[in-house]
């Protein structure tokens, strides 16, 4: 797969996550319309030197449902004649289906002018990220958390009821309504410690413990400035001084090997890295906490297991605790 740009590439790995197969990306493609009665092509090529791409997304195969997607990779916002732009093509294709509805959706990370939200409304098409409300700039991770959320919902959605969708400004507002609330979003996660691979959005507690319960300790080591724990299943996790960083990245393994600090029971009694790991190798998480200056994960019921950023803590809480110090 050959991809114009990082954000064609971000977009299409997004895709393929969500909705699986039925999703490509085509390049100045032509594509031959379905109506049997009117053998017209519909064009994606514009006047000389312009080309337009779409990533096509299948969203439901009874009745099909078929996304086009618009990636803009702008120094600027995107204006109100990209958006024509995509409206027509959204139309002849509407025009010339023999049972299939098209949508279409453009992704601008760098935004929109304040004349395309008319054109996207009265033509059905889908914003991102939204151009309502007081913020106008979103980072690209942010307007692409809004196209997987975006994906998801459509996804969903169409499963239950579509024809409502085809009316506009039905679509338009679809996703208006999904993506709305990331507005001051990124003001709120600043200061975030939670971050998930290999896309590293910003993320949650509750999403990283999610993510590690039930599953097996496979290693534990320091590198320079982090603890990690690696998982069965590929998971990872990494713990420094300001970040808990999760996921199914092997990124989070590499750095310079450190030694681990080591401590056992409540006393904080030093002991060897081989010690800790005799314990917890092999055993599955089943709980965890974040107390700021280290990461606690409850293993096999019958220890705490501390992830510092310099190395880890073992504590039994069997009962009674001095007939079960380690």
């Amino acid at each position: 797969m050959n991809f114009k740009n990082e954000l064609e590439r971000k977009a299409f790995e997004i895709a393929k996550r969500v909705l699986g197969s039925g999703v490509d990306i085509e390049h100045n493609k032509t594509i031959q319309i379905e109506s049997a009665l009117f053998p017209e092509v519909a064009s994606f090529k514009g006047p000389p030197k312009k080309e337009i791409d779409v990533l096509v997304a299948e969203l439901s195969r009874s009745p099909r449902i078929v996304l086009l997607v618009s990636c803009k990779l702008l120094s600027r916002r995107a204006e109100p004649a990209h958006i024509q732009e995509w409206c027509s093509v959204v139309q002849t294709m509407n025009r010339y289906s023999d049972g299939t509805t098209y949508l279409g959706l453009v992704l601008s990370p760098t935004g929109f002018t304040s004349g395309c939200e008319a054109w996207a409304s009265s033509h059905n098409l889908g914003l991102i990220p939204p151009l309502k409300g007081r913020t106008l700039d979103f980072d690209e991770n942010t307007v692409l958390r809004m196209f997987e959320r975006s994906l998801i919902g459509l996804r969903n959605r169409v499963a239950l009821v579509s024809d409502d969708l085809k009316t506009a400004p039905s679509f338009f507002d679809f996703v208006f309504g999904l993506v709305r609330d990331y507005e001051g979003h990124e003001e709120t996660t600043r200061d975030q410690r939670y971050f998930e691979m290999p896309a590293g959005w910003a993320s949650s507690f509750g999403k990283m413990y999610s993510s590690i319960c039930g599953k097996t300790i496979l290693d534990l080591f320091a590198v320079e400035n982090a603890g990690v724990m690696t998982l069965s299943g590929g998971m990872q996790v990494r713990v420094t001084n300001i970040n808990v960083i999760f996921g199914e990245d092997n990124s989070l393994k590499q750095g310079v090997i450190a030694s681990a600090s080591c401590w056992k029971n409540i006393d904080m009694n030093a002991c060897t890295s081989d010690f800790v790991k005799s314990k917890v190798i092999g055993k599955a998480i089943s709980s965890a906490a974040d107390f700021g200056r280290y990461l606690e994960v409850g293993v096999d019921s019958r220890f705490n297991l501390g992830i510092h950023p310099n190395g880890f803590h073992l504590i039994s809480t069997e009962n009674p605790l001095d007939k079960h110090r380690l």
